[in-house]
């Protein structure tokens, strides 16, 4: 079985890279002065550097800004991309939301160490300023490959009403409970309102088992035999329907049961807080539920960073670029909190790394007022409103980022896309969710290719 596996991964990698061999423009050949970057829609690193290239006009030069190298689709991107990493070639920035096998890449010395580019060129970065947990989550094998930007909770968020309303216990929230309540023949849900997020949970809870750093898996526990079936009829049983919007405040009609902090208003500290009070208007009680893991501890992602290409004569630079980054200012203005500095509320990334910047953020949110009827004044019932939403608010959400035991690479809306998700086990996952073979070929299967994946 093994080696079938890896024949099959072995012929899809070469099918991948030479398909798209001939088409599109090459990062290597663009012949930029300036450091590249790849991209087939405008990500948030895309806005991003726009901002920076305007930046460097004042502060450096021109050879300092970044070219957008631009694809008409995600296959035709990456497969250039994989062509040139083989080569030696390849972007001189690299986005972790870009699905390539970074595990690979990482073995094959493709990415540079940033605490050595550091040491190398000086900066005033020091990472004792940034959270670590979430900073921590770049280092693999004690280098710093990876640098994140911005993270967001790995939680969920739902309502006490509608927990009560489909027998869940708030204080015993499981797999077991979601699925035992929402997976019979006389319930009809929508879990999170999207299929995407669906999806999320289902691979959130796969890649949790398995270890990247030391290439082991733990497919064969207990909590991963008993809770994948779990899963398996939450994911078959929801009836969202995607021409429809579910709000989670409301249980009728198109209520969803479950929200993940990137649906709501963004994911941003304002965004939560904003849905806060809408639950509380709705006279609803809002409740904070931790995302599952395999070591069952709340957890967030990295919703925005990069890695440095080894391969990059101008790495220099791009440590400069990973300066601006992480500065207060501008994880300030990217989590949406600097009106005064021209936000448009159209760039809003979760959560700043940088300390100071998220103190900011907790305190412009805190001075928030909210004119809950939109009458253009802030009452002494509105007043007693907030005070009391805040409150509640400020417990629930900052007791969960202090207990935030740690942080993983891949941003939880996009983990259908990562390599591994995507070119690894995907067939392997669909044939299981439509039961097309048992629970027992697909432990063996997903079992083969993860360990072929990571050791070979």
């Amino acid at each position: 079985m093994k080696n079938k596996i890896a024949i099959i991964l072995t012929l899809q990698f070469i099918i991948t890279v030479f398909v798209f061999s001939g088409c599109g423009e090459s990062t290597a050949s663009s012949n930029s002065s300036k450091l590249t970057y790849c991209a087939y829609y405008d990500d948030a690193i895309c806005d991003i550097i726009k901002r920076y290239n305007k930046y460097c006009k004042k502060h450096y030069d021109e050879s300092y800004q970044i070219e957008i190298v631009a694809y008409d689709s995600l296959e035709e991107m990456y497969t250039i991309m994989a062509t040139e990493f083989m080569s030696g070639d390849g972007p001189d920035i690299i986005s972790l939301d870009q699905p390539l096998p970074f595990e690979k890449l990482i073995e094959n010395h493709a990415f540079a160490d940033v605490d050595e580019l550091i040491n190398t060129y000086g900066s005033n970065i020091d990472f004792n300023d940034y959270n670590t947990k979430v900073m921590e989550s770049g280092i693999v094998n004690r280098k710093r490959y990876f640098v994140p930007f911005f993270y967001c909770p790995n939680i969920f968020i739902s309502t006490q009403e509608k927990l009560k309303e489909h027998d869940l216990n708030f204080s015993d929230f499981s797999y077991k409970e979601l699925s035992r309540q929402l997976s019979q023949e006389k319930v009809s849900c929508s879990l999170f309102g999207n299929e995407s997020d669906n999806y999320s949970l289902l691979y959130s809870f796969i890649d949790s088992y398995v270890n990247f750093d030391n290439k082991t898996t733990n497919f064969d526990t207990n909590s991963f035999l008993e809770n994948i079936d779990y899963i398996k009829k939450l994911i078959n049983n929801d009836n969202t329907n995607e021409n429809v919007y579910y709000d989670l405040y409301n249980s009728e009609n198109n209520g969803c049961i479950l929200s993940t902090p990137r649906l709501l208003f963004g994911g941003t500290i304002g965004g939560i807080k904003t849905a806060y009070y809408n639950i509380f208007l709705q006279n609803k009680t809002p409740a904070i539920l931790p995302n599952f893991s395999y070591e069952n501890k709340i957890t967030a992602y990295v919703e925005c960073g990069i890695a440095i290409n080894q391969n990059s004569d101008k790495k220099d630079k791009a440590l400069r670029f990973i300066e601006y980054c992480l500065s207060e200012d501008v994880q300030e203005y990217w989590c949406g909190s600097r009106s005064d500095k021209g936000f448009s509320g159209t760039n809003e990334i979760s959560l700043p790394v940088n300390n100071k910047a998220f103190d900011y953020a907790v305190e412009v949110e805190t001075a928030e007022e909210w004119d809950y009827n939109e009458d253009g004044e802030f009452d002494e019932e509105e007043k007693e409103f907030s005070e009391n939403v805040d409150s509640i608010f400020w417990k629930d959400y900052l007791g969960i980022i202090d207990d935030i035991s740690g942080c993983t690479l891949y941003n939880y809306k996009n983990l259908k896309t990562t390599y591994y998700n995507s070119s690894v086990i995907v067939d392997i996952v669909d044939k299981y969710l439509k039961g097309d073979i048992s629970k027992e070929k697909f432990i063996r299967q997903l079992t083969a290719a993860t360990e072929i994946y990571l050791t070979e």
